[in-house]
């Protein structure tokens, strides 16, 4: 029977059990089995060196910049224009006011403006025609009435539509 290719031998010389899913060390990068995963059981020989590197209270707080703020985050929180530290509320450049906050412009400010004076223009016109406009009124108003019963209308039921 042909033999796979999968999986690892544990690099403790004594064991060479073949794992299909290794732990590789982070000390001595070697690969090991589930019994010797710990740095202690395969004796490693970058124990002595990480545990006096790594101290595991070392926290570094950043300030927030912005005024009258007195929060802390433990992870950096950069403005990409100016360059502070904020925390998560003022982290948006209009919530810490900003220097270099780009002011929306409006756009199409002359054809909105066009738009608005042909709109009152035709408010003004709406008011002059209803003045005189009292008999097209009525007459418009007697269509939808003979329009509104005709759609409630029942016709004799014994009669086929």
């Amino acid at each position: 029977m042909a033999e796979l290719l999968l999986g690892q031998h544990c690099g403790v010389p004594d064991c060479r059990q073949l794992d299909f899913l290794p732990f590789v060390c982070d000390g001595c990068s070697g690969v090991f089995c589930l019994q010797h995963r710990s740095r202690d059981a395969h004796g490693c020989s970058e124990v002595n060196i990480r545990n006096n590197s790594v101290k595991p209270d070392q926290h570094r707080s950043y300030l927030c910049s912005y005024k009258d703020c007195q929060a802390k985050e433990l992870l950096p929180v950069l403005c990409p224009y100016c360059e502070k530290h904020f925390c998560l509320r003022h982290r948006h450049q209009s919530d810490h006011e900003c220097e270099k906050l780009d002011t929306p412009k409006p756009r199409m400010a002359a054809t909105q403006q066009l738009v608005k004076d042909i709109i009152d223009s035709k408010k003004n016109e709406d008011i002059k025609s209803k003045k005189r406009k009292g008999a097209r009124n009525s007459e418009t108003a007697a269509k939808v009435a003979l329009m509104k019963l005709k759609m409630h209308a029942c016709g004799d039921k014994s009669l086929p539509q």
